[in-house]
């Protein structure tokens, strides 16, 4: 959804304004939620932020760490609404959720818990938690507790609860949660598949799987101190420019040696693969995050020689001491403009490893593409990891704690 542009000074009018956005993006849905967004003033939850930007399609921080990388935030608006109808909270329920920033989403979920309901919010910072508070109190949102605690680690002292929300990002299930799910009990969780690629996953159990009953693309600010950390270690390019790269603890990377790959003499692949106005990414990423060994990380920046895909920057593939990152050219034929897909290579075995993400490109593209059917999700804990077996085609990826499944068929 592109954000809209407004001279309004209005909150009300701004606020107005971006419902109707929501809805016609199609991230709004339920009367409940849309009246929650309506009703619920979201820049009284960002201080002194511009009233342009507090109703912006946009993250907007709240707090850096001490390298200046954001580690709490207000997500855009669009991936707010969108984990709201995913929660289908509904009045009465008990609530958790992890993540409380400034208390706004937690201010929409008590809204929507009313009557009778009541919702948690925790965080593992201090002034989170006390900005939160005082938040939710000027909003007179009284059945809403801000509690200093690891989002993790849950609250087994007010279990079971309807519904668990994550606000924020893990990279593998944090298993203590699950035992504290009401039976029917839904869980949202944006959980990282490989590398830099996520989902919203809204998981509700069957017998001993967990199954999604829906999943959206979604990349959230990670979990942090407490028993799931999912630390995303940023990696800075030498030479010009500000380009810079995510990785995480699954992914083989020579952080050292990385650093100064984009130095070295480029090879380019292009696939064939044409994407049109419109097609979205997603498919093809969440492909690659499940066949690449390290998946996919952003590589946000600019720089001179860099050709990333998008203006922002790129996904790139890892191995070791080198990269291959995704670029696009432009052409034009009986069906119009289009984007071709292509991969650049850096480093020792650049050329190697971009020639494997385009065969697995063209590979997705005969079997996939984007007009395959969308794909399900099953997840398994403990014992249960073992029994949770493949159809076919599947992809399987293991992490520490869980077994996450993907069925996706093939188009006919």
């Amino acid at each position: 959804m592109e954000t809209a542009v407004t001279s309004a000074t209005d909150p009300a009018e701004l606020r107005e304004t971006l419902v109707a956005h929501l809805i016609d993006g199609g991230h709004l849905r339920s009367p409940d939620a849309i009246a929650a967004f309506r009703s619920t003033e979201r820049h009284r939850f960002l201080g002194d932020v511009d009233l342009q930007a507090a109703y912006a399609e946009d993250v907007v921080p709240i707090k850096h760490d001490e390298t200046g990388q954001m580690i709490s935030c207000i997500s855009t608006p669009s991936i707010v609404a969108t984990q709201l109808e995913q929660l289908g909270v509904r009045p009465g329920h008990k609530v958790l959720e992890a993540g409380a920033a400034t208390g706004y989403n937690a201010c929409l979920l008590g809204r929507l818990v009313a009557p009778g309901g009541h919702v948690w919010t925790v965080d593992v910072d201090q002034d989170l938690i006390d900005g939160a508070r005082m938040n939710l109190a000027q909003a007179g949102a009284s059945n809403v507790t801000a509690v200093l605690a690891d989002g993790a680690a849950g609250l087994p002292e007010h279990a079971p609860f309807d519904r668990i929300q994550f606000t924020v990002g893990a990279g593998d299930v944090p298993v203590p949660i699950l035992d504290q799910l009401a039976p029917g009990g839904r869980l949202v969780l944006p959980m990282r598949i490989r590398g830099s690629i996520s989902r919203s996953f809204a998981f509700e159990r069957d017998g001993d799987i967990w199954r999604t009953v829906s999943c959206e693309m979604a990349t959230f600010v990670p979990l942090r101190k407490g028993v799931c950390d999912d630390i995303c270690t940023r990696v800075p390019m030498s030479g010009e420019g500000n380009v810079h790269l995510e990785t995480f603890s699954e992914q083989n990377v020579d952080r050292d040696a990385i650093r100064t790959v984009l130095d070295q003499s480029p090879t380019s692949i292009f696939t064939g693969v044409k994407f049109r106005q419109g097609s979205p990414f997603e498919w093809v990423y969440l492909y690659l995050a499940a066949v690449l060994p390290s998946g996919l990380s952003r590589m946000p920046g600019s720089r001179p020689g860099f050709a990333p895909h998008f203006a922002w920057g790129s996904m790139a593939a890892l191995d070791g001491d080198s990269l291959a990152y995704l670029t696009i050219r432009e052409g034009e034929d009986e069906q119009g403009r289009f984007w071709e897909l292509g991969v650049i290579g850096h480093g020792p075995h650049g050329a190697s490893l971009a020639d494997q993400v385009a065969t697995e490109i063209s590979e997705w593209n005969r079997g996939w593409g984007n007009t395959a059917p969308a794909p399900g999700f099953r997840m398994a804990v403990g014992d249960a990891r073992n029994r949770l077996v493949a159809t076919d085609p599947c992809f399987i990826i293991d992490k520490a704690y869980s077994r996450l499944v993907i069925d996706w068929p093939r188009r006919s």
